[in-house]
């Protein structure tokens, strides 16, 4: 698109001061820290200025509506005189938490459309700001640039804004963090799972994700358009439609929007990437948490950038901890009590909690070093959740797929047993609806039926045409039959949990 190509070319953000020449810029101490290109312009140079600053925004901002801890966050990058209030309102959420680690994904505004993949930096230690230095994570950067999609092209960072303005926020709000600092180029879909695949690994509960992006860039100047009469109404409600698959987590609604509108949303790679990792890793939802314009700063609506902030958490489940340690205890013992032939383990269900005892339905998974070994499940619940439990935990050990080799007793110490509780089936009116990284599939057509479970999709990185075309496949249709006006469709969710993530590794007596 010609909006998107002359976009591209138009780094700068409105109002804010040009970044000074590198060469006014003298390097720190070592040519291994990358200097603050952007203090002075961007920002304050003053390491006191700043802090009062930032502090002052912090203190100021309302906590964002959310009980989960913040897993990720997405801010915006303009000068902070403008944009500085509404990534206050993210930060605000992380302040005091204790992150040893911080992912920051962005990109260069001058060279995004001239590499593809991800820059890591090879040689840096660390970067500086007028509040001091960052240390790099080198034992991630390093591992990162093993991957054919991670390289170092150290001259994209020179004078690039998008990164440096995050760092002073992340100062003001954490302790101590080493830092992964990631450029994101030109990709697809697929090189966006490939790239999440390669960040998991690092991704842990001491870890955050943050995205840099400003929204909207409106104006002849930015190449963008789409309407030219009550735009503070009309770029609000461009936002709203931005926002939407945001709150939801939506890695396929987020991009089904930029190709939509064209909406020119500089970061829209790093939001990208950070939509992807949080889907494949079991899903997020997104609460906005500040939303400003430069229009609305200085009145001139005929060149205007949007500002909006976001926090990032876990859906929240209906289970309580100790009732999904109690169902994982039951299925190990299950499992033990089959595979040495000594029948159903014996269960006291008055002892059981109330969300036990109540009908649910669910699907027993069992893994051996990351293979599955089987998987059984009830989609409609037809009895006590419990029972479900102790039902599908034996029919995964005898799962028709693995007839040839069977799960045996010796295979116990390395079995990994998952389970995923079902929320009622919902009929799919538009495929818009399914969410990779919550949604679980059914389709039907004729007697055939397929079901994939939410985390199939969401480990696989798939998209939601891919998640569609699978479902169809595993119930021997044709990957496009989901087309067809007589299939039917339903979603549902579900509550994954394992033994590894309760980090429950010896069985353990059932009620």
């Amino acid at each position: 698109m010609r909006n998107q190509r002359l976009f591209s070319s138009l780094w700068l953000g409105v109002g804010l001061s040009v970044i000074p020449a590198v060469g006014g810029h003298a390097l720190e101490d070592s040519p291994q820290v990358r200097p603050a290109y952007c203090a002075g312009g961007w920002y304050p140079k003053d390491a006191d200025a700043l802090a009062k600053q930032l502090d002052g925004l912090l203190d100021k901002a309302a906590a964002p509506s959310t009980s989960q801890e913040p897993i990720g966050l997405i801010s915006p990058h303009a000068g902070y005189r403008y944009s500085a209030p509404v990534a206050a309102a993210a930060y605000r959420g992380i302040r005091g938490h204790p992150y040893e680690r911080v992912i920051v994904m962005a990109f260069s505004h001058r060279n995004a459309s001239r590499y593809g993949g991800i820059d890591v930096p090879k040689d840096l230690r660390a970067y500086q700001t007028p509040l001091g230095e960052i240390p790099l994570d080198r034992e991630v950067c390093d591992a990162l640039l093993e991957n054919p999609l991670f390289s170092s092209q150290g001259e994209i960072d020179v004078g690039e804004h998008s990164l440096e303005l995050q760092l002073p926020f992340l100062q003001r709000s954490l302790k101590a963090f080493r830092l992964v600092p990631l450029l994101v180029g030109r990709m697809d879909a697929a090189s966006y799972a490939k790239a999440a695949s390669a960040l998991l690994p690092w991704i842990d509960d001491k870890t955050l994700l943050v995205a840099s992006t400003d929204f909207t860039h409106y104006g002849e100047r930015f190449g963008y358009l789409p309407f030219t009469e009550e735009l503070p109404r009309k770029l609000s409600e461009l936002a709203d439609q931005a926002a939407a698959p945001l709150l939801r987590g939506d890695f396929d609604g987020f991009r089904n929007h930029v190709d939509q509108t064209g909406d020119t949303i500089c970061g829209r790679g790093p939001v990208s990437l950070l939509l992807r990792i949080l889907s494949m890793s079991g899903g997020a939802v997104g609460v906005r948490a500040g939303f400003d314009t430069s229009g609305n700063l200085t009145g001139d609506w005929s060149s205007s950038v949007t500002y909006q902030s976001f926090v990032f958490s876990r859906p929240t489940g209906t289970l309580a901890a100790s009732d999904r340690a109690s169902l994982l205890k039951l299925a190990r013992e299950t499992v033990g009590h089959h595979l040495s032939g000594k029948g159903v383990a014996q269960v006291k269900a008055a002892r059981l909690s109330p969300g036990l005892l109540a009908d649910g339905a669910c699907f027993v998974t069992l893994e051996n070093k990351g293979q599955l070994r089987g998987c059984i499940g009830n989609m409609v619940a037809n009895g006590p959740l419990y029972e479900a439990v102790v039902r599908n935990a034996i029919s995964a050990c005898g799962d028709r797929r693995f007839l040839d080799n069977p799960v045996t007793a010796a295979e116990l110490g390395q079995l990994d047993i998952e389970i995923s509780y079902l929320t009622p089936m919902k009929r799919v009116k538009e495929v818009d609806e399914i969410i990779i990284g919550r949604h679980g599939l059914m389709i039907t057509l004729g007697w055939r039926r397929g079901v994939l479970l939410p985390q199939v999709a969401a480990r696989r990185g798939w998209t939601r045409e891919e998640f569609l075309a699978q479902t169809c496949r595993k119930a021997g249709l044709a990957i496009d039959a989901w087309k067809t006006p007589e299939a039917q469709l339903y979603s549902i969710e579900a509550e994954v949990f394992g033994e590894a993530e309760m980090k429950h590794d010896s069985p353990a007596k059932v009620p």
